[in-house]
């Protein structure tokens, strides 16, 4: 009876998330008046040219890599009988490389912004060409980002509408995969909660899936790469391109996953185009972990 009665919690709880999700997609946009600001844009262009940024994206690459291998040195030292391949060492080596990810990419916005500033000297710095009346009209500047006060209520909204749609590309995307007779396999995500039975190690992996997954992940993938293709790529394929990394990045979840996680990172890049602020997909993709990881722990199920 307990375990029905969270059955039927969890159940009320999805529909409701999934009512509101509708509701919002409607307003935010579907409706006419909100087909009018579809293509509104609060992200400024990012200027660094490809091998500044390139050099970035390596630097924290890297830096991901030695937080991840001065994690692996420590655990030999300290505690040489954990497993770092599979179940609570997994999540926390990964866990590891994203934050020092998320740490490096934060510092690297330092020399990426320095080299945008120099750029924008220079350019100002360069004589008119001959016969030139005057020069180009710049181009217009984007819309301020949201208040940071509606960062949380938007956060909620855009979780509402992931899940809603994410729910939905699951449904028709394991069909597709029934009937071509993929056979079904659990979550990696779920395998390794249901081998971890301490109760602090369950508390380390659920903090890494909400809080640290989250934040690393928005950072790399909307606030980097997302925000540098979106203005050197076809709209269209600035949408997607990040999307599909995103989801081949997680296909080791299992190919199952990888509808919902595509749906999953194109209503985020295009949330974060509209908002301007990295905060309200990343209080989104908390969201979506915990409710993963509520469904896991309930043993319903999850999206992720």
């Amino acid at each position: 009876m307990p375990g029905q009665t969270a059955t039927n919690i969890a159940t009320a709880i999805v529909v409701a998330i999934i009512a509101a999700g509708i509701a919002l997609a409607w307003f935010w946009q579907i409706a006419p008046a909100a087909r009018a600001r579809r293509d509104e844009s609060r992200l400024p262009h990012i200027g660094a040219q490809w091998f500044y940024f390139a050099a970035m994206a390596f630097f924290t690459v890297i830096c991901g890599v030695l937080a991840q291998g001065l994690f692996m040195v420590l655990c030999k030292w300290q505690w040489p009988d954990l497993d770092l391949k599979t179940g609570f060492g997994a999540m926390m080596s990964v866990g590891v490389f994203g934050a020092g990810v998320a740490a490096g990419a934060l510092y690297a916005r330092r020399p990426l912004n320095a080299m945008q500033t120099l750029q924008n000297n220079a350019l100002a710095r360069l004589p008119a060409p001959p016969g030139a009346t005057s020069p180009p009209p710049a181009p217009l500047p984007p819309l301020p980002p949201i208040a940071r006060a509606k960062i949380l209520p938007a956060g909620i909204g855009v979780f509402c509408i992931t899940w809603t749609l994410a729910a939905a590309a699951s449904t028709v995307w394991n069909r597709a995969l029934d009937l071509l007779g993929v056979p079904q396999a659990d979550q990696e995500l779920v395998r390794f909660f249901h081998i971890e039975h301490s109760t602090p190690r369950l508390l380390a992996m659920i903090f890494v899936t909400i809080v640290v997954a989250p934040v690393w992940e928005e950072i790399v993938f909307r606030g980097a790469l997302f925000g540098y293709l979106r203005t050197r790529l076809p709209r269209a394929l600035a949408l997607v391109a990040p999307a599909l990394i995103f989801a081949l990045a997680h296909i080791d979840q299992g190919v199952r996953f990888f509808a919902p996680l595509l749906v999953f990172a194109l209503v985020h890049n295009k949330a974060y185009e509209r908002t301007g602020r990295i905060g309200v997909t990343m209080i989104s993709h908390a969201l979506f972990n915990l409710m993963t990881v509520a469904a896991v722990l309930l043993g319903i199920g999850g999206l992720e």
